[in-house]
């Protein structure tokens, strides 16, 4: 039970990691390159499919979560399973336009026939020779297993063999001609810093940062793409400007709403305070829900902004300091014409409060930083402040949740 448990935890994490590699190595791949008439697609006729300069190239990434990648070898099951998801893109491709790349984070013997692969102008017959052989010998261990009813052998590359076998020797070395490996290939962990090094005319300071949200601008677009909401493709162009914009920001110290179009996690629970406080006034099941997904949002830009600059501790006090201003004359004036109300006028009059603090206070109150329109900001602070009964919605949240904090 144990060994399956992990088993299928390491199956999910390098399936997770396979994914993420994919789209990391696009950007890596889009960011580095000196063409401006470029555009790149995650999963289309490959796991990232390039097209510059009127050429196609195809990407098949394989990532490893080993701390050791293992070399990749002719007999490798991601070697043929490469070589069948070529083979089978064949008709849709114009072979004479395109280069097929495999690229590993595993490395490669000198001695291996596939060191052939690493060099385009490099002689492939004798790898040919070598692959056809293998090819033959995986497909006649089979027919030998098959013939003595024993379990059938090579399951994981089978298909790649009897592909690459169904090719005639012609088109096998044509197909090869036009494929490249890439061995030792930077891991997921190390694609940030390589986008960071590559922005030479960006000051030292700003790198990591410009790498940082350039990947969370990048993440984004892929699952827009994958979800339908944009265009599979994303050009060089749109990628520039992204980084411009980016290192504007940076550069004028202006503050971005970095968690706008960011959903919490499934999984998240805030604090249970800011349910009884809301709970306090008959909030409506939608009041808790966007007061979660509020509060979830200024939370982790808080964090993300102590994190980068520890001196907007000041500057995030401050403004607390604001809301809870205006906050503080609307309650006074609550409390002061509840007072003879029975506790169902009470809480009428503090949700509206509550609900003044999502529709309104965005545009009530000064934004924290000039240029600054995210409305998560105010909304999420108010919750925030709530949790900690900084500020509250019913006109005896202190006398009532006090005792409860």
């Amino acid at each position: 039970m144990g060994k399956d448990h992990t088993s299928k935890e390491h199956s999910a994490e390098g399936a997770a990691l396979g994914f993420w590699y994919q789209s990391f190595y696009a950007l890596r791949t889009l960011v580095m390159l000196t063409t401006d008439d470029a555009a790149i697609g995650v999963e289309q006729l490959d796991d990232v499919e390039l097209k510059a300069d009127g050429q196609t190239l195809l990407y098949q990434l394989k990532h490893s979560i080993s701390a050791v990648p293992v070399s990749i070898t002719i007999k490798s099951t991601s070697l043929w399973r490469t070589m069948k998801v070529w083979i089978d893109a064949l008709p849709s491709l114009n072979l004479a336009e395109t280069t097929l790349h495999l690229v590993t984070v595993g490395g490669i013997s000198a001695e291996s026939s596939l060191s052939a692969l690493t060099d385009l102008e490099a002689d492939r017959s004798d790898l040919v020779a070598a692959m056809t052989a293998e090819a033959n010998r995986v497909i006649e261990a089979r027919q030998a297993a098959a013939k003595a009813n024993k379990a059938l052998p090579y399951a994981d590359r089978v298909h790649g063999c009897a592909a690459f076998l169904g090719l005639s020797e012609p088109e096998r070395l044509n197909l090869l001609r036009r494929v490249q490996i890439r061995p030792d290939s930077p891991t997921v962990a190390e694609v940030e810093q390589e986008i960071a090094g590559h922005f030479h005319i960006v000051l030292p300071a700003h790198r990591p940062a410009v790498a940082t949200r350039l990947i969370e601008w990048w993440d984004r677009q892929i699952v827009y793409a994958l979800c339908g909401e944009r265009e599979r493709v994303i050009t060089r162009a749109e990628l520039q400007a992204q980084i411009m914009a980016i290192v504007a920001d940076l550069e004028q110290g202006k503050l971005v709403p970095e968690f706008e179009t960011v959903s919490q996690p499934e999984d998240y629970q805030p604090d249970s305070m800011l349910a009884r406080q809301i709970e306090l006034v008959k909030g409506k099941s939608f009041d808790l829900e966007r007061a979660i997904r509020e509060e979830w949002k200024a939370r982790e830009q808080r964090a993300r902004w102590l994190a980068s600059n520890p001196a907007m501790a000041t500057r995030i006090t401050e403004y607390d300091h604001i809301l809870r201003e205006h906050w503080a004359d609307r309650h006074a004036e609550m409390v002061d014409s509840c007072a003879a109300l029975q506790d169902d006028e009470k809480c009428a009059s503090g949700l509206n409060l509550l609900r003044w603090t999502h529709n309104d206070a965005p545009t009530t109150v000064r934004p924290i930083a000039e240029g600054w329109g995210a409305a998560y900001y105010v909304r999420g602070s108010y919750q925030v402040l709530a949790i900690n009964l900084k500020v509250g919605w019913h006109p005896e949240y202190e006398n009532v949740l006090g005792g409860e904090k």
